[in-house]
């Protein structure tokens, strides 16, 4: 059975899945709808950022260079192809942004100064506004870098400013999204580690699916690629573990009740068993197992801790938001199982048409020169 037909019925497959999974999240939403939106919200946070960090990673490569990008180029390439989708499915949130967000309660925000204080950037039109561009600079970035990808000499012209734009737009966006969700609480490095989260989501599914199309003799990856892959995922397990903990160890410092609030239904509840889900899945267990040189030029183990490592990035979405409504202890709904899945296998439907239908071969990708060489450790 050829490739394309594979990808035919996984396409139809998903989209089957995404269908009922949906039409399942509004049936049971119909009654909660704060809290299917916030299903929605964590679910959409995750898949916006796999493939708006794809696009970022890819942007990193055209700058620094390395095997390791063309080897990941395809499905970087893929998942950012996929900005489009996310586009549409950022309407939901959109339409029940009233619904969603206190600050857009006119009741609320009569009786709340600090509110009121911030009603210049918090308000409905102008947070749909803001969405609105932030998905039109990513499509516009996403279209530039495509229009010169056969042109690696001129790449590094759009990826230097498309990073300054990715880490500025995935702030606003993250201060949008989910910090609104508690308006009273502020952190500057909340937006990026975010952004970093995405980026590590983006190479974890790319190594896992670089490592997935190596299993044939003819595929197989050298040991040196392999490795450089490993580098890359500890490298951004290091940099959003440092970012997060660093932000923690501030809060925790000041003492702050307006900084507090935030941590307090998180840590203090039986939601801290999903903080500690984060500590030894995306960091302890990554970060031991990638220090070592075996580990990182064996695909089997690089490719668990890439889906190790995808899956506690969806729990860090779900972190970030469901707590709002629930700060009492951790309570979960079925819609926050149809949520990703409808939301997830409608991205795949999209992500499998988009990627390269024929394995990649590893020698292919050590075939381009590039200036710049390995990273090594």
């Amino acid at each position: 059975m050829n490739a394309g037909l594979l990808q035919g019925r996984g396409r139809w497959l998903a989209f089957t899945v995404a269908t009922l999974a949906l039409i399942g999240c509004l049936l049971l939403g119909w009654g909660a709808p704060r809290q299917a939106l916030l299903s929605y919200l964590f679910a959409f946070l995750f898949f916006t950022g796999l493939s708006v960090g794809s696009l970022a990673l890819a942007m990193v490569h055209a700058l620094t260079g390395g095997a390791w990008g063309f080897c990941l180029r395809p499905y970087l390439l893929a998942a950012a192809r996929t900005l489009p989708l996310q586009a549409m499915m950022a309407l939901p949130l959109l339409i029940g942004v009233r619904v969603l967000y206190p600050w857009a309660s006119p009741e609320l925000l009569a009786h709340d100064a600090v509110l009121r204080a911030q009603s210049w950037y918090l308000e409905p039109y102008f947070f749909i506004g803001r969405t609105i561009v932030y998905f039109a600079v990513w499509l516009a970035l996403l279209a530039a870098f495509e229009r010169r990808i056969e042109n690696p000499g001129f790449l590094p012209r759009i990826a230097a400013p498309g990073l300054i734009v990715y880490a500025l737009t995935a702030t606003l966006a993250a201060v949008d999204w989910v910090m609104s969700l508690l308006p009273h609480w502020h952190s500057t490095v909340f937006g990026m580690t975010i952004a970093t989260g995405w980026m590590l989501a983006a190479a974890a599914l790319a190594t896992l699916c670089a490592m997935g199309a190596a299993t044939s003799k003819d595929a197989q990856l050298p040991p040196r690629l392999s490795h450089d892959l490993g580098n890359l995922l500890l490298m951004f397990v290091l940099v959003w573990s440092y970012l997060a903990f660093m932000q923690y160890l501030t809060v925790w410092i000041a003492d702050l009740p307006a900084e507090t609030s935030w941590y307090i239904p998180r840590t203090l509840t039986t939601w801290r068993l999903l903080a500690w889900f984060l500590i030894a899945f995306h960091f302890a267990v990554p970060f031991t197992v990638l220090l070592s040189r075996r580990a990182k030029r064996r695909r089997t183990w690089l490719a668990w801790i890439a889906a190790l490592l995808l899956i506690a990035n969806l729990v860090d979405a779900l972190w970030l938001v469901v707590p709002d409504e629930h700060p009492q202890g951790l309570v979960l709904h079925w819609t926050d199982l149809f949520a990703p899945l409808g939301l997830g296998a409608l991205w795949l439907c999209v992500f499998i048409g988009r990627a390269p239908a024929r394995r990649v071969r590893a020698s292919a990708s050590l075939s381009t020169p590039h200036p710049a060489g390995h990273a090594h450790g």
